[in-house]
């Protein structure tokens, strides 16, 4: 079994207007991930207090974190994407996606015997606010993730439900399955959820066992976490 979880944390900043990476680990360290798709996560930037929430969180949840930086400050510091993960690691590659309006980005990182697995690629994104934006962005990730090693996931925020014709194109490209198709649970915003725009995507070797969406106030957006299982039986690993 793999377990997932996919959290746009905004860089710490909950609904009641409080900055706290402490209680963004909070609510992540319980859940005992696997795998951690962050998104929104600040380095050294000057409206996050100058925190390099990437190395904080890799020590706050004794993970490896993978950071990839999309968008690069005047005043100093980063913003991006990241993967924390407690298995080995067989390679990282950071792609930069298109886009209308900020620079966006998909993070990908191979796992290697990973809960019975031989191997497991994981893809974190972010896409655009644009229709226009984000269909570029599906058109260019499905390209990548067509040429990827499976069992495969691709996780985040895509800022737009699964129905969107951007997510649509990205599923029928690369054969994703929806994590959450049935229940279709909603994300944002925190306190009020009234759209499902974080999502898990999942190769159909691998079946969701259990789905929930994580209540809490830390950010802007809820966590969703899914546990997954091999349909087929995997080689032994190396």
């Amino acid at each position: 079994m793999i377990r997932i979880v996919t959290y746009n944390l905004r860089g710490g900043l909950g609904m009641d207007g409080v900055r706290s990476l402490s209680r963004i680990a909070q609510v992540l360290r319980p859940l005992a991930a696997d795998i951690i798709c962050l998104q929104e996560l600040h380095c050294c930037t000057w409206n996050a207090g100058r925190e390099n929430q990437p190395n904080r969180l890799a020590r706050s949840l004794a993970r490896h974190m993978l950071f990839q930086a999309t968008r690069r400050y005047p005043l100093g510091g980063t913003y991006g994407i990241g993967i924390a993960v407690r298995h080995t690691v067989e390679a990282v590659r950071e792609h930069a996606l298109p886009g209308d309006t900020e620079p966006r980005g998909a993070l990908e990182v191979r796992l290697r015997n990973l809960n019975g697995l031989r191997r497991l690629t994981v893809f974190c994104t972010h896409w655009g606010l644009t229709p226009a934006g984000r269909a570029q962005q599906a058109s260019v990730l499905a390209q990548i993730a067509r040429e990827a090693p499976r069992p495969l996931l691709i996780a985040g925020d895509f800022n737009a439900p699964p129905d969107d014709p951007a997510v649509r194109h990205l599923r029928e490209c690369v054969n994703l399955q929806d994590d959450d198709a049935q229940q279709n649970r909603p994300t944002f915003v925190a306190d009020r959820p009234t759209v499902r725009i974080d999502l898990i995507l999942h190769s159909n070797d691998l079946m969701p066992a259990h789905v929930e969406v994580i209540p809490t106030q830390a950010s802007d957006h809820l966590p969703v976490m899914a546990d997954l299982r091999p349909v087929a039986q995997q080689h032994p690993p190396e």
